[in-house]
Formats: C-alpha cells, structure tokens, sequence
C-alpha cells in the first residue's frame, strides 16, 4: 500500500484511506500502525476503509475463542488475527472494513476546518509484524503490547492526567454519525441496545454479529446487525475498527459459529464509504460537552 497524504502530518485533519482490497495478514497490523503513528504525531486522524482479499477472521483481545471455531476455521483454512480492540470474532471477506483513529480529547470538542485526502494508497508509516507471535491460543499469534482496550464491555482508566473515559460515552458520541452514514445510503439504521456479550462466554459461538450491542449499527426496521464495532484506547488516542458486511459470506458460516448470518440490505461499498467520510468530517466540527467521568 505505498503512497503519501497530502496532508501535514500531526495536524487535525479528517484524512481518508480508501485501500480497497488488502491480503488478510496486513489489515490488522496496518491498522494499529496507523494508531502508533498517529500517537507519535506523523498523521492526522484517518478513517481507513479496505476489503478482504480473501475470508479471515479476526478476534477480540480479550476474547476466548470457542474451540468448535478454531477446529472449523483451520479446517476451512480461514486464517485467524487477534485485533487489537476488544469485541468478539468477525469473519471477513465480504465484507467493508473500518479503521478509525482520533484523539478523544479533540474529536469530542470542535476542531479546525478539515480537508480531504482520498487515494488508492496508504502512508509511510511503518508496520508492525503481520506473522504468528506468542501469547495466542494455539497458533494464534498475540501482536500487540498490553494497551488499555475497551471492548464492548470493558472500561478504560485514566492515565496521568487523562480522564477516565467509558467505552459507552464513545460510541454514544460516534453512534449518530455512523447511524446518519447508513440513512444516506438508504439504510434505516439505529443503535443498537442489547446487553454487551462476555468476551469469555462461548454460548453464542464467539460471534460478534450474534448480539446488536451498544457498540453496534442496527437495521432500524429488522434488527439485523448493519455493522460491528470494538475501540482500543491508547492514554488520549482510539482506534475504532468496525466490520459492515455487504454480502453473504463466502464460507460456510454455521460450520464455524453453529448459526447461519442473516442476508443484510444491499449496500454500495464506494456510496457507504463516501457517507461515512462525510458524517465523521462533521461529527468533528460539531461542539460537545465535556467528557464525562461516569460510566
């Protein structure tokens, strides 16, 4: 993915990655190189969107895989990547994936004007390994140090003089963006309400699309889970990544979870990814209240 922005580096313009198709073993290893580099002050805050080149699955941080899935996903030869966020395995490959990076302490409080830098490419920043490391269950590698993460149920304490900041504030503050993004594109989109799962239950299968959590986008007529959502909170940076499925897998999805995945609505990747620059721009240009220390 070589390339450059034209943007300043460190600055707080919204900048957008448009990558398209990526091989498997990169995405999560770029999108967490993506946070580091912003969290050293090389780049504004991104919004990366790319496809599977082919079907993988990744997995929360703190997640325990379920062993029907890690027997299924090596049988099928789905290859396995622990994120660096929290939240439950999504299986990708037809699907549209997002990366976020920002500083909450900017992204909730008005910011200067913002400017956009579209492209097939990608930065300079470099990346992390992308092969199999120690710490995972079995041969899934652990790729990330120990960061403070917010799943869909964690909660993240303060560091130094940064406020302690729930994983809910945020998707409470980023909901109505992503929910406007689905509604401009012809998806009646709301968020979702459901109690956050357990990382370490199995009874769902290890699904993140089984349950419409808080941390969710859900289809506001039928319920189906539109798009799924985890945060990863470094001292005053997050990374947000979220999985918007476009089609039916391509694999067997019962053999790997033990329940099939609902069709969801018909959805344009290049219109989805448009809207979703353009309500995050103005998420940022919109005031906000003072972050609050409750949870």
């Amino acid at each position: 993915m070589a390339g450059r922005s034209d943007l300043p580096a460190g600055g707080s313009c919204l900048r957008l990655l448009n990558e398209g198709v990526c091989p498997p073993a990169v995405n999560m290893a770029r999108d967490y190189a993506l946070l580091e580099a912003f969290q050293r002050g090389e780049i504004p805050p991104t919004l990366r969107v790319y496809q599977w080149a082919s079907p993988a699955l990744t997995y929360g941080v703190n997640q325990q895989l379920p062993p029907r899935l890690i027997d299924a996903c090596q049988s099928l030869g789905i290859p396995m990547f622990r994120r660096p966020t929290g939240g439950k395995a999504v299986l990708h490959g037809h699907d549209l994936t997002v990366a976020l990076v920002f500083g909450y302490e900017s992204a909730l409080t008005p910011l200067s004007p913002l400017s956009r830098a579209a492209g097939e490419g990608g930065i300079d920043a470099p990346l992390p390994p992308c092969g199999r490391g120690a710490g995972g269950e079995g041969n899934i590698p652990r790729l990330y140090p120990q960061d403070t993460r917010i799943g869909h149920n964690g909660r993240v304490l303060g560091e130094g003089n940064i406020p302690r900041l729930y994983p809910r504030q945020v998707y409470q503050r980023l909901a109505p963006a992503l929910v406007e993004a689905f509604r401009m594109v012809g998806a009646p989109a709301a968020q979702g309400d459901a109690p956050a799962p357990d990382p370490r239950g199995m009874d769902d299968g290890g699904d993140c699309f089984a349950t419409p959590a808080i941390a969710d986008i859900v289809h506001a007529e039928t319920g189906v889970k539109l798009m799924g959502c985890a945060l990863l909170v470094r001292g005053a940076h997050v990374l947000m990544q979220a999985s918007i499925p476009l089609r039916l897998p391509d694999v067997p999805v019962e053999r790997l979870f033990g329940h099939p995945h609902p069709p969801p609505p018909p959805l344009d990747a290049d219109a989805l990814t448009d809207a979703l620059y353009r309500t995050l721009t103005r998420l940022m240009h919109t005031p906000a209240s003072a972050i609050n220390t409750a949870p």
